[in-house]
Formats: structure tokens, C-alpha cells, sequence
């Protein structure tokens, strides 16, 4: 009975993971449509008209964080992290489960604490009230919103633990076989 439930909640995780994927995927590929454009926007201005465009250095930085801050979760939840597997074949079955918990573990505490420390930071900015150098603009709603990403990015590990816990729990050795495939 127990195994039903779990197979119904990976299924429902990995259509609720797969939509919010979509759309954080989709703002990315905005954002970075933007950046295309502010690009050759300001190579234009720069060179054809000898007008660069003020400010292009600040709002690229702006955007990049937001951009990476948006996969953030979204390659986290799919295990999409560049990895180094030397030791990939001492860990079957349950011990790979074990592992998979224990790394996960750790790297969602990391997250957490990061995102808390990034929010931190946030409000000091907020509170300081911090603008950037150039254009004068609040540097506080990107620092927020990389917090939240970084947050929500802890949480998608958070539930691959729980995930890691079903498999360690399971009578038969099912090494990735419930892992969400968030695509």
C-alpha cells in the first residue's frame, strides 16, 4: 500500500517539478533574449552610431544573476550539476540510496543556509538602501530574488531526500528507479 502512495506522490512531484521547470526555463530563455539584444543594441549604437548604450554594463549583471539564479533550482532538481564520478561503481542498491541521501542532505543544509545568508544581504542592501553605480537601481530586489532561487533550489533537494528516504525504505533494491525525471 505504501509503495502505491509513493509511486502516486513521485508521479505527481515529477508533473508538478516538470511544469515549474517550463516555466522557470522559459523566463530564463527571456532573460537571456534580452541580454541578445541589449548586446547587439549596444555593439550597434557603439560602433555604427558612436552611442553606446549607458548602463549596458549594470544591466547585464543585473540579468545574469537573474538568469542563473532561475536554473538554479531547476538543475539542481534534475541532478544536472557538473559531477566527477571516480568512485560511481563502488555504490549499488542501497548504498548508493545512502549516499545520494547523504550528499543531499548536506548540499540542501549549504543551500538553506545560503539563501538565508543572500537574504541577509538583501535586506542590509534594502535597509542601506544601495543603488547601482550608473543607472541608480536598487540592487535589492536581485539580491532577493537570488535568495529565493537558492531557497527554492535547497527545497528541490529537500525533496530528493525524501526521495532518497522512499528508496532506502523499499524492500528491493531500486536504485534510481523512483527518481523524479524533471525534463
Amino acid at each position: 500500500m505504501a509503495g502505491v502512495v509513493t509511486g502516486a506522490m513521485t508521479r505527481e512531484l515529477e508533473r508538478v517539478g516538470n511544469g515549474l521547470a517550463r516555466i522557470a526555463e522559459g523566463c530564463a530563455a527571456l532573460v537571456l533574449f534580452g541580454l541578445v539584444v541589449l548586446t547587439c543594441a549596444d555593439v550597434f549604437g557603439r560602433y555604427i552610431l558612436l552611442q553606446p548604450i549607458n548602463g549596458k554594463t549594470e544591466l547585464t549583471r543585473m540579468l545574469m544573476a537573474v538568469m542563473i539564479a532561475l536554473v538554479l533550482p531547476v538543475v539542481t532538481a534534475r541532478k544536472e550539476h557538473i559531477a566527477v564520478d571516480l568512485f560511481e561503481f563502488l555504490f549499488r542498491g542501497r548504498a548508493r540510496a545512502v549516499r545520494d541521501l547523504v550528499f543531499d542532505s548536506l548540499a540542501a543544509g549549504s543551500l538553506l543556509v545560503l539563501g538565508w545568508w543572500v537574504g541577509f544581504r538583501a535586506m542590509r542592501l534594502m535597509s542601506y538602501g544601495y543603488l547601482s553605480d550608473f543607472l541608480r537601481l536598487p540592487l535589492h530586489p536581485v539580491a532577493f530574488f537570488v535568495a529565493a532561487m537558492i531557497g527554492l533550489a535547497g527545497l528541490a533537494l529537500a525533496v530528493r531526500m525524501a526521495l532518497d528516504v522512499t528508496r532506502l525504505q523499499g524492500p528491493q533494491d531500486r536504485s534510481g528507479a523512483d527518481q523524479p525525471h524533471w525534463e
